[in-house]
């Protein structure tokens, strides 16, 4: 939505029409989506933590649904923005897959599924197929350079895109008190789970 369009849209509350405005809504609803899941989070919840009215939510987005949708395109393409940032760089992969996986883990929210799993009654299909597309592309960039390193015989030989989703599913133990605690910090379980990871990735030497 252009800034243009958005002053040209009749009937806007007071104090709202600004791209800036947009933005906040998601960031904070976002937020809130990710740190209590899809049914807890209400348009005016959302406004009372912007400082906004809820007329100005409406403005931007016409039901929970939208704003839901909205938010995990949102979320997703700032995960894939920062992963792309760690992992598009010189290094072992190795070492990328952990700067990754701290990285990730550091921001302990409600595990993505159980939050999908909330919200698909209230999702169309598509907006559930449009989420999924972004969650997916995220898989493909790290599979990518999984694919990479088993091309230059870094790893050996698995499904790149297994490899993708076994590596963002062995990351959800950040919401685990009972791992991540007083005992054990984030980069040390970011380092125990690249190690177990890459036990099975090794080039096998016969």
């Amino acid at each position: 939505m252009s800034e243009e369009q958005i002053k040209r849209k009749p009937g806007r509350p007071k104090g709202t029409g600004s791209v800036q405005t947009m933005q906040q809504i998601l960031r904070t609803a976002a937020f809130l989506f990710m740190d209590q899941g899809f049914e807890k989070v209400s348009l005016e919840g959302v406004a009372q933590s912007c400082g906004i009215t809820k007329a100005s939510v409406y403005y931007y987005f016409n039901n929970k649904s939208i704003l839901f949708t909205e938010c995990l395109q949102f979320v997703l393409k700032m995960a894939y923005d920062n992963t792309a940032a760690f992992l598009l760089v010189d290094g072992t992969l190795k070492e990328r897959l952990l700067n990754v996986a701290v990285r990730h883990m550091k921001n302990a929210h409600v595990e993505f599924e159980t939050m999908m799993r909330e919200a698909s009654s209230g999702l169309s299909v598509e907006q559930i197929a449009s989420i999924r597309a972004s969650e997916q592309a995220l898989h493909v960039l790290i599979g990518s350079e999984f694919k990479k390193a088993i091309d230059e015989g870094e790893i050996a030989s698995n499904d790149p895109m297994l490899l993708a989703h076994l590596f963002t599913a062995m990351l959800t133990v950040k919401n685990r008190k009972e791992i991540i605690n007083s005992e054990k910090t984030v980069e040390q379980a970011a380092s125990e789970i690249v190690e177990l990871l890459w036990a099975g990735l090794e080039p096998r030497k016969y």
